[in-house]
């Protein structure tokens, strides 16, 4: 049985209702809740995502007097967190730089 607008939805399991609000795409960590009587409800909580958008800067325009080439990722923040080096193509320069992670 659909409720309204609030995204819920009853089940009816063995007699007893369970309710668990939908998030759409988020992940949801779902935990029992035992009410009085014979109601059982679900609880959902957020997640923090791990992941993050980055900027990665080239180190050696700035330096020429020329604009940085810029180019944006997203990172692991628990595997990497330390920033970012990699050697990415400056467009500017013609030649591939070290481009390192900016705030």
């Amino acid at each position: 049985m659909f409720g309204g607008h609030t995204g819920e939805i009853e089940w009816i399991l063995a007699g007893c209702t369970a309710r668990m609000f939908l998030f759409g795409f988020l992940t949801v960590r779902t935990a029992l809740h035992i009410g009085s009587g014979s109601h059982f409800s679900l609880l959902a909580k957020r997640r923090k995502s791990a992941r993050v958008l980055i900027t990665l800067e080239c180190t050696e325009a700035r330096k020429l007097g020329l604009p940085p080439s810029r180019y944006y990722a997203s990172k692991n923040k628990v595997n990497t967190p330390e920033r970012l080096e990699l050697m990415k193509y400056n467009k500017y320069l013609r030649r591939h730089t070290l481009h390192k992670e900016i705030k």
